[in-house]
Parts: structure tokens; C-alpha cells; sequence
């Protein structure tokens, strides 16, 4: 991901691994042929290295005449939950519920 100006880097979020499946923000969700830069989920098999599938957690829309990266908006954290969801809260302190099974994202109430 290239640094703008204006924009501070994008946290380093580590994946996270249950049952030989990795779960790792898609860092350039744009060069990756999605609609926006973060804000995208990648379950990825730990042995192969196949991506399984990729899932939009919240959307990220950008505003026309303003600095692109200075919009985007990354996971600050993902933690793997108790009843088996994944909690991802983005840089704004919205915070959402990703059941994998399912492949589902809920949107929780801030803290």
C-alpha cells in the first residue's frame, strides 16, 4: 500500500488462525479488483495458501474531489470470539460481528 501525505499508516492488524483457516484483512482491496480499499475479510486455508473466499465487512465510500487514502478507512483490531465470531473493529471505532460459518458480518453497538 503506497503512504499519502495526509494519511497516517494503515494499522498492522496480525491474522487470525482457528480451525487451518486464516483470517486476514484484504490490505488493497482496490488492486485486488474490489470496490474499495479496506473494509474486506479473506479467509485463506493455513496449509495451501488458497484463498477460500472474501467477504465486505462495512463499506467505505469515498467522497469525489477529496485525497482518496485520506478516506480509507483499515481494521484496527480482529479478535477471535468465545462463541465463534470474529470481532474487527475499523479505525473509526465501528465495530462488527463476522460469523465465518455463515459468512455473515453484524454490526455491534460502540463501547
Amino acid at each position: 500500500m503506497t503512504r499519502s501525505i495526509s494519511r497516517i499508516p494503515a494499522p498492522r492488524v496480525p491474522p487470525v488462525v482457528h480451525d487451518r483457516v486464516r483470517y486476514e484483512q484484504v490490505d488493497n482491496g482496490l488492486v485486488a479488483g474490489l470496490d474499495q480499499m479496506g473494509g474486506y475479510l479473506a479467509a485463506v486455508d493455513q496449509a495451501s495458501g488458497e484463498r477460500l473466499w472474501v467477504l465486505k465487512v462495512y463499506d467505505n465510500r469515498r467522497e469525489p474531489g477529496r485525497e482518496g487514502d485520506a478516506q480509507d478507512v483499515f481494521f484496527r483490531t480482529m479478535t477471535w470470539q468465545p462463541d465463534g465470531t470474529l470481532l474487527i473493529e475499523n479505525e473509526r471505532g465501528a465495530r462488527f460481528a463476522v460469523d465465518p460459518a455463515t459468512r455473515t458480518v453484524r454490526p455491534l453497538p460502540a463501547e
